[in-house]
């Protein structure tokens, strides 16, 4: 049935040039439709009301207004698709910093000394409550890049 809407769509528009529509069905029950009625079938005449050519100015008027749409749409799309793009960068961004975040949670958990080493090359190592606010620390990392 929608090819036969198509059919009869199309054959409306390039009538609408030609100004005769014949309508038949032929011996398979297929319904037809042309600017030229068949030799073999009785065909029904239909009447097609062609829209008024408008005149050169309002055509291009309207040329014009859908050109300015079309290129609204493209600036849309376009702003659209680069704010997808910074957002997921974005998410990625804090996706990467959430890892590392827990793997240096999990290291300063699993690791009893930890150190960190100097300008002059010597190590420095932590005591217990230097330990426990690296981990505090590292707890608010995973919080502020794990949680959205």
């Amino acid at each position: 049935m929608r090819v036969i809407t198509s059919l009869f769509t199309l054959f409306l528009l390039a009538s609408a040039h030609a100004g005769q529509v014949y309508k038949w069905t032929d011996e398979n029950g297929q319904t037809h439709f042309s600017q030229f009625p068949p030799a073999t079938a009785p065909a029904e005449n239909i009447e097609v009301n062609a829209p008024k050519a408008a005149n050169s100015k309002q055509a291009t008027e309207q040329l014009q207004k859908m050109r300015q749409q079309l290129q609204e749409q493209v600036v849309d799309r376009t702003t659209e698709s680069e704010e997808e793009k910074q957002a997921a960068e974005e998410a990625q961004r804090m996706a990467e910093n959430c890892k590392k975040a827990k793997q240096r949670l999990t290291d300063l958990k699993n690791n009893g000394r930890i150190y960190r080493t100097l300008e002059n090359g010597e190590r420095e190592w932590y005591d217990e409550k230097g330990r426990e606010n690296l981990i505090k620390d590292a707890q608010k990392d995973v919080t502020k890049y794990c949680s959205k």
